[in-house]
Order: C-alpha cells, then sequence, then structure tokens
C-alpha cells in the first residue's frame, strides 16, 4: 500500500484537491442559490442541508443535463434546426433536467423544503447561465 501511495502520490493529491475545489465552489453556489430560493419559498434547518441539497441534485441532474446540452447541438450540427432553436431547446431541456434533479432531492431530504416555483425559477437561472456559454 505505502508503495502504490508513492508511486502514485501526485495523482491522488491532485485528485484530492480538485474534489476540495469542486466542494467549495459548489457550496459558493449553493448558497447563492438558496438565497435566490428562499425569496420563493425554499425553507431549510441549516446551511450544511443547503450545500448537500444542491450536490444531491448535481450528481441527479446530471446525466439528462449532459442529454441536454448534447441534443440540441446534434440538431444544429445536422442542420435540423437553428441556433435560435437549439437553443431554445436547451433551456428547456436544461431547465427540465435541472428542475428534477432538484425535486427529486427535495422530495427525498427532509431538512429542506422547496416549493416548485423556487425550483423553477432556480433551473431557469442555472440553465440561462448554460446558455450564454452554450454556443
Amino acid at each position: 500500500m505505502k508503495e502504490f501511495f508513492e508511486k502514485h502520490k501526485e495523482k491522488i493529491i491532485t485528485l484530492l484537491l480538485c474534489g476540495v475545489l469542486f466542494i467549495i465552489v459548489l457550496s459558493v453556489l449553493a448558497l447563492i442559490s438558496g438565497a435566490i430560493m428562499k425569496v420563493f419559498g425554499f425553507e431549510y434547518r441549516s446551511i450544511g442541508s443547503i450545500i448537500l441539497f444542491f450536490i444531491i441534485a448535481t450528481i441527479i441532474s446530471y446525466p439528462l443535463g449532459l442529454i441536454a446540452g448534447a441534443f440540441p447541438k446534434a440538431l444544429l450540427s445536422l442542420d435540423k434546426v437553428s441556433i435560435y432553436t437549439a437553443m431554445a431547446l436547451y433551456l428547456i431541456l436544461d431547465t427540465f433536467a435541472t428542475f428534477w434533479g432538484l425535486r427529486i432531492t427535495d422530495y427525498c431530504m427532509q431538512t429542506i423544503s422547496a416549493e416548485d416555483i423556487s425550483i423553477f425559477v432556480i433551473s431557469l437561472i442555472f440553465a440561462l447561465l448554460g446558455a450564454v456559454s452554450y454556443t
């Protein structure tokens, strides 16, 4: 085991640092998103529950988010849709993917209570942020 660690020490440290950086960035986004959602009826017991809520929702939403990003690009590259249609399709699909990831997580977590409108608003904001870098 010691030999394995010495051989792969740099890779392990890099992986751990990337994981910590990912959690920090996601935590900041979760706190900002929680503040936005609070306006629309979002309730929580602790800051930790907000961060956990968004980490789990990100994991759940990821597969659908990949499809939401790839499907409109595929249609666009095949010249089946215009750029505006592809962006509109992306906004709809990404909002849907994020909404259901957050909704499923809300259903399973007892320490969080999110209204559908708060989930929809934050999902749409995330989709709009993704659309800025879409093309």
